[in-house]
């Protein structure tokens, strides 16, 4: 397979892996806006799962570039766009628009990972107004690597009947 399209079909693939990313992201919010907080654990880890296959097709990715630069006597630092506007056609359009559609890709998941922080911090401020209501201070937890804490109450709700 030629290096260049080696390359595209990469980007290919990171494209796909980005929009199966959007969906987790996507159905992790829901669990969280909709309170289905036990199922959480699964669709972290089917984000983090996602998320390596991403790390293991952008060393393929690295690899068809740099065979790129190799190839056409490109810089071996050359950015996309760069490459874009050297590498000529049929590759330049096709590569562009791969280029074109990942910075979408990632712009969505930012803003979705930005709203699934959001919905998570709420979920926590919330839990602690009920350890505060339930008039404990601290309840013990696990964190993601499953040692325990303990999950202190930071505020109390204060209630003042006229």
């Amino acid at each position: 397979m030629h290096a260049v399209e080696d390359l595209s079909h990469q980007l290919w693939t990171m494209r796909e892996l980005l929009q199966h990313l959007v969906y987790k992201l996507e159905v992790q919010g829901l669990l969280m806006n909709t309170n289905r907080n036990r199922w959480l654990p699964f669709a972290i880890a089917e984000v983090d799962a996602v998320l390596a296959a991403v790390d293991q097709v952008e060393v393929l990715r690295a690899d068809a570039s740099r065979r790129v630069t190799i190839q056409h006597g490109f810089p071996r630092d050359i950015r996309l766009t760069d490459l874009i506007a050297q590498i000529g056609e049929p590759w330049g359009e096709l590569l562009a628009q791969h280029r074109l559609h990942l910075l979408s890709l990632q712009a969505e998941i930012e803003e979705i990972s930005h709203s699934n922080h959001e919905l998570a911090r709420r979920g926590l401020i919330r839990s602690r107004e009920l350890i505060a209501a339930l008039g404990e201070s601290s309840v013990d937890v696990y964190d993601p690597s499953g040692a325990s804490v303990s999950l202190v109450s930071a505020s109390q709700r204060l209630d003042r009947t006229f």
